[in-house]
């Protein structure tokens, strides 16, 4: 619910589980790093002590094992049998990787988080669709970051930059509250609801919207040009393209904008063709590309899109990103089309939006944008905070998960990430204007206006 980056769900699960991949962050203090190894040796412990007992050789095993092994047994146990409430094995185990800390994306994963974890990166919501903006203090108003497509938000009319006044039951029953209470609410709340919104923080232009939380296929893609807009609609697992009646104003007629929020969603690979087809249909021939707060996604999924987006690709089978494990394992990732050719003209533009949420896959897209000629980094737009800094989120590391016979999984950072042809990894740096990209000031959560796309329309009309 809040502006942290996206979760990188990147490769599929795999089982049984490797070896432990490369952080690809700088090397920890010396404290820090032993101490995830000794609680990293007790996991291993644990999992070898049961594999023991269930073949008949606990004792042997147990004594042979280090004290810290053994240490972790011990105190395990006492909680099992004296802590005042049970305990879940689960539950121990979530709160011991926490205490990991050996990066943000690695994590441990319940049989059942998993599953949602899993079906969330398919698109299969039941949230209202609304991502919330955290300021500097956790008792402002709420402040609307994200609105999904198709969601009950989105098709109750919210959007983007709307500040949550006022909350309940009905619009005869609302409350006022700060993003602590609306999070409860909505925690707590099922069936049909109403919200009070607007752009402007002290109400003169709010108006009521009803939601009712229903299970819902998300889409993470908008089309818009300078005379409609379109976007995926339905309530099946597959959407339909429908006309939403949005035209961006003062975008010119030969190019068209595609807004790209994430990685994710069983349908957004064959939904960015449908978003293509439309451009080419409408005869525009240039693309504003919007990666703002794009945390990445699934490999296959980059790869899809990449596919589409390479103007001096000669190969069938194109390399999009190169990966590299600890062990020196090198993975090439290609995609399975180029046919550029069929969307765009020789001498087609295209453009992107990045700020510092744009993470990970959407890096990597740029990697691929760059070293195939679609672009220069002179036609990347980047913000520029409010403290003159302008870059995107340097990611490049990836995640892949491995799955338990229980359903359990391991989320963990495998491998370091790298450019398709000049071999970059942007991981702790991102793209800069340094690069040759254009900072432009704007703020991250815009409303009606948005003065960073209006800066790039303004120059592409000029």
């Amino acid at each position: 619910m809040d502006n942290n980056e996206r979760d990188e769900f990147f490769d599929p699960p795999m089982s049984p589980a490797p070896p432990a991949g490369s952080d690809g962050q700088a090397p920890a203090r010396a404290g820090e790093k032993s101490k995830a190894v000794r609680i990293a040796a007790i996991v291993l412990g644990a999992i070898l002590i049961a594999v023991a007992a269930f073949l008949g050789g606990w004792y042997g095993r147990y004594f042979s094992l280090d004290h810290e092994v053994r240490d972790y047994l011990w105190a395990k146990s006492m909680l099992e049998k004296n802590y005042y409430q049970p305990l879940d094995d689960a539950e121990l185990y979530q709160r011991m990787f926490e205490s990991l800390s050996v990066d943000s994306y690695t994590k441990y994963y319940s049989p059942a988080d998993y599953e949602k974890y899993l079906k969330e990166g398919a698109g299969d919501n039941t949230d209202p669709g609304i991502s919330i903006y955290i300021g500097q203090n956790w008792d402002e108003i709420t402040h609307i970051f994200e609105v999904t497509e198709n969601s009950p938000a989105c098709l109750a009319g919210l959007k983007k930059g709307m500040y949550v006044l006022a909350f309940g039951p009905s619009e005869n029953e609302l409350t006022e509250g700060d993003y602590r209470a609306f999070r409860q609410f909505l925690s707590s709340w099922s069936g049909e609801f109403t919200i009070r919104c607007g752009y402007d923080v002290n109400g003169s232009d709010a108006a009521c919207y009803t939601l009712k939380s229903a299970p819902y296929q998300a889409s993470f893609l908008v089309y818009r040009d300078s005379g409609t807009s379109y976007a995926f609609r339905g309530e099946g697992d597959v959407l339909d393209l429908t006309q939403t009646n949005e035209p961006l104003k003062g975008l010119n007629e030969k190019t068209a904008y595609i807004r790209l929020n994430e990685f994710s969603g069983g349908n957004t690979a064959s939904e960015f063709v449908s978003l293509l087809k439309t451009m080419k249909e409408r005869g525009r021939t240039d693309l504003i590309l919007d990666l703002r707060s794009n945390g990445g996604g699934y490999m296959d999924l980059f790869g899809s899109i990449a596919s589409h987006l390479m103007r001096n690709a000669e190969d069938k089978y194109p390399v999009v990103a190169v990966t590299k494990t600890r062990s020196g394992q090198t993975t090439r990732y290609v995609c399975v089309e180029n046919d550029f050719d069929s969307y765009f003209e020789p001498d087609s533009k295209i453009y992107v939006l990045a700020d510092e949420h744009t993470a990970s896959a959407s890096e990597c897209l740029i990697g691929v944008l760059v070293d195939y000629g679609t672009c220069d980094f002179s036609d990347i737009y980047l913000r520029e905070n409010e403290s003159g800094i302008a870059k995107t989120y340097g990611k490049g590391i990836m995640q892949s998960s491995y799955t338990a016979s229980n359903g359990a999984a391991m989320k963990m950072t495998t491998a370091t990430v790298n450019w398709p042809l000049s071999g970059r990894c942007i991981h702790g740096v991102g793209v800069t204007p340094a690069d040759g990209a254009i900072a432009v000031p704007g703020p991250l959560n815009w409303g009606e206006s948005d003065p960073m796309l209006e800066t790039l329309l303004s120059r592409l009309s000029a």
